[in-house]
């Protein structure tokens, strides 16, 4: 049994930008408890689709299927969560309505705010092992 560390980072739900400052910001997820649930339901669910043959010709990897998959909401980088292409609600900056359309000082301001999380698993069966918040600076 191998156990592998990787960081994640939620996706932005809405935030807030008063003044040409970054007022508030939340994520998908607030909690290690929320998104281990949400990471094991994702694990629960290739699993599934797995056993019924959805994956034909290549087997699904953890990283692919579950982290960066069509199920997911989580990105692997604070850089990937500010390209994400998915609505989210930017209250008073009607002008846009994806992060990675606001100023390079906003998303600077935004980066410095992500809250991110270790996940570790096991590779062989996928087990979600623990689910660690990293310290926001």
């Amino acid at each position: 049994m191998s156990v592998k560390k990787i960081k994640v980072y939620p996706q932005i739900n809405t935030m807030s930008i008063v003044g040409g400052k970054l007022d508030a910001l939340t994520q998908e997820y607030e909690n290690t408890k929320d998104l281990k649930t949400a990471l094991e339901g994702w694990v629960n669910m290739i699993k599934k689709y797995d056993s019924v043959g959805y994956y034909p010709l290549v087997k699904p990897e953890f990283i692919s299927e579950v982290l960066v998959g069509a199920f997911s909401n989580i990105k692997l980088t604070k850089k990937a969560v500010i390209a994400d292409n998915n609505y989210q609600n930017i209250s008073d900056y009607p002008q846009c309505n994806r992060v990675f359309q606001l100023p390079n000082e906003i998303k600077t301001q935004i980066l410095k705010r992500l809250s991110g999380y270790f996940v570790s698993y096991q590779t062989d069966n996928w087990e979600i092992l623990s689910v660690e918040s990293i310290d926001n600076p």
